[in-house]
């Protein structure tokens, strides 16, 4: 399995704004200093939930970036899709790549692997960006 620093970065950067928005959009440059994430690393990352429907921009003074959706409706599933671009972790089995296998014919290991990231897909999915922010989530009660 392979979460990237992008997900990663993008669901600290995402939880800033979720917590901060309601006050004023927020600051990419605000969010680097706060996550201390590069502020270059951070626009690529912007630039794929923008596309994403994620997030938008407010141009002008007081500028920044707000959620495109709830909290409620934005999950951690929908979070690496957008900034890591694939839709399971274990690419590399015959089941994926049936070119590179010899024993894919025989192979049960095969079946393994979708399960697997069925139940990784689902957890995902069952995680909003709110529970993120929320006390019971964070201590480990819900």
């Amino acid at each position: 399995m392979n979460i990237t620093r992008k997900t990663e970065y993008a669901l600290r950067a995402l939880y800033e704004i979720a917590v901060y928005e309601a006050e004023k959009p927020v600051s990419r440059k605000w969010i680097a200093q706060r996550q201390k994430i590069s502020e270059h690393f951070l626009e690529r990352i912007f630039i794929s939930l923008q596309k994403a429907g994620i997030i938008k921009s407010i141009r002008g003074p007081g500028g920044g970036f707000v959620l495109s959706k709830k909290e409620n409706d934005i999950t951690v599933w929908d979070v690496y899709t957008a900034v890591d671009n694939t839709g399971h972790f274990f690419d590399k089995c015959a089941s994926i790549n049936k070119k590179e296998c010899d024993l894919y014919k025989k192979c049960k290991i095969k079946y393994v692997w979708p399960k697997i990231n069925q139940a990784i897909k689902k957890s995902m999915t069952d995680i909003s960006l709110k529970d993120i922010s929320e006390e019971q989530f964070i201590k480990g009660s819900k």
